[in-house]
């Protein structure tokens, strides 16, 4: 058993020896995108939709906040234009989410883009569609965290960072959460899938660890990627995590510290809403929408458990009608 962690060990031994290198390549310097920005609030969310629909007010702590917009698929490219016009009149950073690859979650070939050239060709439409606009892009949420990831898959992250630095965009690829992986093994992965040419990594997107212990396992991860900064999600982390890494529509959930540019930790570029709060994770079990479908019912429980928000809020939000399905 000793012998076969072997090689492992002195791969994550290799991999810091090489310090500041990416797959044999020199880091690019930081352009520190988040510095003295203004987030974008995304006006035509679902959250911001269903408000304005149902007259409901009490949503406007999540509706009226900054925070990312997603591309699951080529269907979302048509709606991306108007967001970042918006963002631009507006003088603010757009935060853009790319999740598309091949066999998303490790959910088979039905999941995501169909293959890697069908991957590529969404890259280069959504590199198009972003132009002149500058965006942080978060790359892939769970694609290097997860089981499947591999050599392929690395080289598809990789040159996606590349086509996306390349054109200007400031990316972020996406490092799981800090219960997942080891910060020595996500770095010998984030190297793999082309952090050397990124702008940083993203920590806990769609995830509910604590602020503070994604920063200390991002710190110990940034000195492994030669320093790079991280993105900390924290829409839904104002509660202790939930136990045994509940991860899929607890009942216990919180918004957490709202989006900030001078988030005041070292190595933090940012704190930001990148799941978008009250969409669903999925079924569950228990026949929940699916997976990225508003639900007013988890806004509800996101407002109204939130310890940051004003009690006249959490109270509006309790007090609501809403359908529970």
């Amino acid at each position: 058993m000793r012998r076969a962690l072997l090689p492992a060990a002195l791969a994550v031994v290799l991999a810091n020896l090489t310090g500041c290198r990416g797959g044999g390549e020199e880091y690019v310097p930081l352009h520190h995108p988040f510095r003295g920005a203004t987030l974008a609030v995304d006006a035509d969310s679902p959250a911001a939709h269903w408000r304005d629909d149902h007259d409901a007010r009490w949503l406007d702590p999540v509706a009226d906040t900054p925070q990312a917009r997603w591309l699951t698929g080529p269907a979302d490219l048509a709606d991306l234009r108007p967001y970042l016009d918006a963002a631009r009149d507006r003088r603010a950073l757009p935060v853009v989410v790319i999740y598309h690859v091949p066999n998303r979650d490790c959910a088979g070939p039905d999941a995501g883009a169909a293959d890697a050239g069908a991957y590529g060709r969404f890259i280069e439409r959504t590199v198009a569609v972003l132009g002149d606009s500058r965006a942080a892009v978060v790359l892939e949420p769970d694609a290097v965290a997860d089981e499947c990831f591999d050599d392929d898959r690395a080289a598809l992250l990789a040159d996606a960072t590349r086509r996306l630095s390349d054109a200007g965009q400031h990316v972020y690829l996406d490092a799981g959460n800090s219960r997942w992986r080891s910060p020595e093994e996500m770095a010998g992965r984030l190297r793999r899938a082309g952090v050397a040419r990124a702008e940083g990594f993203a920590v806990n997107v769609a995830n509910r660890q604590s602020t503070a212990d994604s920063h200390r396992w991002g710190l110990r991860l940034s000195k492994l990627v030669g320093d790079r900064e991280m993105v900390i999600d924290t829409s839904r982390n104002g509660l202790p995590a939930p136990p045994d890494d509940q991860w899929c529509n607890p009942p216990r959930q919180a918004l957490g510290q709202p989006p900030t540019t001078r988030p005041g930790l070292p190595r933090v570029a940012a704190l930001l809403w990148i799941k978008s709060p009250g969409e669903s994770d999925g079924p569950c079990g228990r026949g929940e929408p699916a997976p990225g479908v508003f639900w007013p019912a988890q806004a509800r429980t996101l407002i109204a458990n939130s310890p940051r928000l004003p009690a006249a809020a959490r109270r509006a939000a309790d007090r609501a009608a809403v359908p529970v399905r």
